[in-house]
């Protein structure tokens, strides 16, 4: 990967799955790159406002512009869930946000099925409710690493850390 969050790439590997879905863009901070360097990008979907958008649409807009997204959330939302922009009651956070790092991570939104999260460019966090979408994301991207599976592997480390044998305070 040119960077880490391509989102080019990651809808490549959806496989043209990430069209089934409505995208709630909550916060956006990015740019066009390379070729695309200077293009202005839609300001009603990467605005300061939470905004919703197609599948269809965003899909377009990434093909037909190479973005690098620093920061930034996608949420998606099968096409029956209803939900305003104007509704998102928080704003998201990747930095220091503690709930990437516990059990069972799992989109913030409890009504999305699957959540992008760009951090500072140097990596996607892909949390999801759909299995297909992470088989494929896994799949297209080897290095990826299932952030259950890690946090539990951390946790782990920590505790066999914190049970080492303490030095006997001398007296």
């Amino acid at each position: 990967m040119p960077y880490h969050t391509d989102l080019a790439l990651v809808f490549q590997a959806f496989g043209g799955r990430q069209k089934e879905f409505n995208w709630l863009v909550p916060n956006f901070q990015g740019h066009a790159v390379g070729e695309s360097w200077g293009t202005s990008l839609p300001t009603s979907v990467f605005g300061d406002e939470p905004e919703l958008v197609s599948g269809q649409v965003l899909s377009q807009i990434v093909e037909q512009t190479d973005i690098q997204f620093v920061w930034g959330f996608l949420f998606g939302f099968a096409p029956e869930v209803v939900i305003s922009p104007g509704d998102f009651a928080w704003e998201p956070s990747a930095d220091g946000n503690r709930m990437f790092w516990g059990d069972k991570v799992a989109p913030e939104h409890p009504k999305a099925t699957v959540e992008i999260v760009c951090f500072d460019s140097t990596l996607t966090l892909l949390l999801s409710k759909d299995d297909d979408l992470s088989r494929r994301f896994r799949a297209f991207f080897p290095e990826a690493v299932d952030l259950d599976a890690h946090n539990r592997e951390r946790e782990q480390r920590g505790r066999q850390s914190a049970g080492a044998a303490q030095p006997i305070p001398s007296r």
